[in-house]
C-alpha cells in the first residue's frame, strides 16, 4: 500500500524526461504497478485505484518538475538568438526559441518551447533568465514559466493520493472478509 504511490511518483518523475523510450518505460512501469494494485484490491475498488493512480501519475510528474526547478534550478543570464513558429492544429501558432547563455564564452544552444516560456512576444536579442536543472534531467525553461509548486497542484496530488489509498485500504479489507 505504501510502495504503490511511491512507485507511481517515480513513474511520473521518469516521464518528465523528454524521449519516447523513457516515456514508454514510465507508462509500462505505471501499468504494472496499477495492475498489481487492481489485482490486490478486487474488481470494484481496484478499478478506482487504477483510475486514481493513473490521474496521480499525470499530475504528480509535472508537480515534481515544477518543485525541482524552483528549488534547485540554476539561473543563468541568457539571450534569445532565434524565434521560430510552427503551425498547431488546434489554435494559435506554437513558438520555439533558441537561447544562449551570456555568462560563458561558448554556450550551448538551448531550445525552449512555448510550454517552457517562449511566446509570440519573444524577440531575437531579448535578454532573459534561463533556469536549468543541474543534473540535466529536466529541460531548461525561461524564468517566467518557473513558478514553483502551486497550492492547487499540491492539494490535487494529495487528494488523488489519499483517495487512491482509501480505495486500496477498502479493497484489501473487503477481500479479507
Amino acid at each position: 500500500m505504501i510502495l504503490g504511490p511511491l512507485a507511481l511518483a517515480g513513474c511520473g518523475w521518469l516521464a518528465q524526461r523528454q524521449g519516447t523510450l523513457i516515456m514508454l518505460l514510465s507508462a509500462f512501469l505505471a501499468l504494472v504497478v496499477l495492475c498489481v494494485a487492481w489485482a490486490m484490491c478486487g474488481a470494484g475498488p481496484g478499478a478506482c485505484v487504477a483510475a486514481l493512480g493513473f490521474a496521480l501519475v499525470l499530475f504528480l510528474g509535472p508537480a515534481l518538475n515544477d518543485y525541482v526547478l524552483e528549488q534547485r534550478g540554476v539561473r543563468h543570464e541568457a539571450v534569445i538568438s532565434d524565434v521560430s513558429s510552427y503551425y498547431r492544429r488546434h489554435g494559435d501558432d506554437g513558438y520555439t526559441c533558441e537561447v544562449r547563455r551570456t555568462d560563458v564564452v561558448r554556450s550551448a544552444v538551448y531550445s525552449v518551447g512555448d510550454s517552457s516560456g517562449c511566446s509570440k512576444n519573444s524577440r531575437p536579442g531579448q535578454r532573459v533568465m534561463l533556469v536549468e536543472d543541474p543534473t540535466g534531467w529536466l529541460h531548461p525553461r525561461l524564468a517566467g514559466s518557473v513558478n514553483g509548486l502551486s497550492a492547487g497542484m499540491l492539494w490535487t496530488c494529495v487528494g488523488l493520493g489519499a483517495a487512491m489509498e482509501a480505495f486500496m485500504l477498502y479493497g484489501r479489507l473487503r477481500r479479507r472478509d
